[in-house]
């Protein structure tokens, strides 16, 4: 949370510059605005377009030790094109408080033409899946139990891990023994808001608040069905 940089458009990596709450330039600012904890959930499930959630069959959970009492489970059809699944058990947010801080971030030079993270989604265990336009067909679960504090695993109690069937796409999973929110699958960018270059005719509202801020832009041209970028065409100045 409050780490600063540019993406990478080569690699789509996030490189990280500094941290708006160990600068020296923004700490003693931070410090009176620490992260606000959004609600915890059960789970959260991101997908593309066209993916489409089915049950499982009744017989697989007969054949799988747990997986009848499986808290995430079920049936994830892709289709014809390239698809994206990520499942994050046991969700956490935080994020930069709203309506205060940002509006007071705009004028550090540090910041200027950079990315923010703004808002990070931590977890204990998620997965995460892109097919192979295909007509992918995946069964996925998360069996056993994630320990609610590191202190449950010490006693005994068994974890959680995931398991995953007809899986020809590329597929990445972690689950924390210990039940720890040691990864981060999900975090929000956003940029200081600069006016376009081109003239409207009707003026532009001003900017307030958050809204100075907004979402940043991926660093590459829109991607066609198999994830290669398409050719920009120019159709101001040509």
């Amino acid at each position: 949370m409050g780490d600063y940089g540019v993406v990478n458009k080569e690699t789509g990596q996030f490189e990280k510059d500094g941290n708006i709450y160990d600068d020296v330039t923004t700490a003693q600012l931070m410090a009176h605005h620490p992260p606000h904890l959004g609600t915890p959930e059960d789970i959260m499930v991101v997908s593309s377009r066209g993916v489409t959630r089915r049950e499982l069959a009744l017989g697989a959970e007969l054949e799988v030790p747990g997986l009848a009492d499986a808290s995430i489970k079920g049936q994830w059809e892709f289709g014809n094109k390239h698809g994206a699944l990520l499942i994050v058990a046991r969700p956490h947010s935080s994020y930069i408080p709203p309506k205060v801080v940002l509006k007071l971030l705009v004028g550090i030079p540090a910041l200027q033409n950079k990315s923010l993270v703004t808002e990070v989604v931590s977890c204990p265990a998620y997965s995460l899946y892109l097919s192979t336009a295909n007509k992918d067909v995946i069964d996925l679960a998360l069996v056993g139990t994630i320990p609610v504090t590191p202190a449950a695993t010490a006693r005994g109690e068994i974890g959680a891990s995931w398991l995953g069937q007809n899986r020809s796409g590329l597929f990445r999973d972690a689950c924390d023994s210990s039940g720890s929110n040691s990864y981060t699958p999900l975090y929000t960018l956003k940029k200081i808001w600069r006016p376009g270059i081109f003239r409207r005719e009707s003026p532009v509202p001003d900017r307030e608040d958050d809204d100075l801020w907004v979402n940043s832009q991926e660093p590459w041209n829109p991607l066609n069905e198999d994830g290669e970028e398409e050719e920009f065409e120019d159709t101001v100045f040509d």
